[in-house]
């Protein structure tokens, strides 16, 4: 009785294991048709684990069967949208790392330690000493983490945003350091830096979110509650101009009306390779901003424009000289002006 109940138990583990493992590889599959980056740390992960289980070949099979399935049907549902056939994590790799255009520093050339010296120290501040004291007893996590942004460096461009599928094993580290810290130091004394460093992220956190370029959001609640109730009754069509850098509100997420357009400066790459020393049109536009915009304006039939304080000060005698628009509203946007292009406050225009 005894003996085949443990046999029970020993089939009931192997059944458990094996279908946690195909979770598991459908879970990194699935990650990896979202953002094929994804794919990077596990290119530490899969060899060590293959090397730690005791049926190798199962667990390559039960991997290679989830990947080929989910990506077999991503590819047949992408290329079925796009009416043609589309891989693309293939077109992923080649834009952003073979393209003879190098699209990717399209958008900002960074050194190539900035995810050292910028990325990490911004994301944890003085929260990196515990990450260091940390990494020092997990080597397999240190090496993982270090091997991505290798990876990453490579990239001309870089950014924030890119870190976040390390952020989890980021934190393991820190916990292991804050728990390495508090059996080396007296407790009553460690628990104050911890509880200061929570009320510190507490603040950051609720300005950043809160407060910190919230013009950008408020702006299009502005159009929604202003624009929208008024037009219900007048039937009016609306074009709205955002005379800011590239994908600074999120427009069609607030208003999606056939009577209202949203018209904004694009910055799309040179994927074609079409015309030498290309720039986008947002960069043209910032280039010489008086000439450009009188020149929209002549072509279109804008009835408001969105522009942060910046480049209004800029161009406010045109609309002084020829009293096309007059200032509606002024938002708040920000306490600090983030770059050149972005503005503390934001400018709402109307046609008069």
């Amino acid at each position: 009785m005894t003996f085949r109940r443990k046999c029970q138990e020993a089939q009931l583990k192997f059944s458990y294991r094996s279908s946690s493992n195909i979770t598991f590889h459908l879970f990194v599959s699935l990650s990896f048709i979202i953002r094929p980056t994804s794919a990077i740390p596990f290119v530490i992960i899969y060899p060590y684990l293959l090397y730690k289980t005791s049926n190798r070949l199962k667990f390559l099979f039960q991997a290679f069967l989830c990947f080929i399935l989910l990506n077999v049907f991503n590819i047949l549902l992408d290329s079925y949208m796009y009416n043609r056939w589309t891989i693309v994590p293939l077109n992923f790799l080649y834009i952003n790392f073979f393209h003879p255009n190098s699209i990717s520093s399209h958008y900002g050339i960074n050194n190539i330690l900035w995810y050292l010296t910028n990325g990490l120290p911004m994301i944890f501040f003085y929260r990196l000493p515990f990450i260091f004291l940390g990494s020092i007893s997990n080597k397999r996590l240190t090496i993982i983490i270090l091997f991505t942004i290798f990876i990453y460096t490579l990239n001309k461009h870089k950014e924030f945003r890119f870190l976040t599928q390390i952020l989890p094993i980021l934190f393991i580290l820190e916990a292991h350091g804050i728990d390495w810290c508090s059996k080396k130091l007296k407790w009553s004394k460690f628990r104050w830096i911890i509880f200061l460093s929570f009320i510190g992220h507490l603040f950051i956190g609720l300005y950043f979110s809160l407060i910190d370029r919230q013009g950008q959001i408020s702006v299009m609640h502005y159009l929604r509650k202003n624009l929208i109730n008024n037009n219900n009754n007048n039937k009016e069509i609306f074009s709205i101009d955002f005379l800011m850098p590239c994908h600074s509100t999120p427009y069609y997420n607030f208003i999606h009306r056939n009577d209202i357009q949203l018209n904004f400066l694009t910055c799309e790459p040179n994927l074609n390779n079409i015309i030498n020393d290309y720039i986008d049109e947002a960069d043209q536009f910032f280039l010489k901003p008086i000439e450009s915009l009188k020149q929209r304006l002549n072509n279109s039939n804008s009835s408001h424009l969105v522009m942060f304080d910046i480049l209004y000060n800029q161009v406010k005698d045109v609309f002084e000289e020829d009293q096309w628009f007059f200032v509606k509203d002024i938002l708040f946007n920000s306490h600090i002006q983030h770059t050149s292009r972005h503005g503390k406050m934001i400018y709402f225009l109307e046609r008069r």
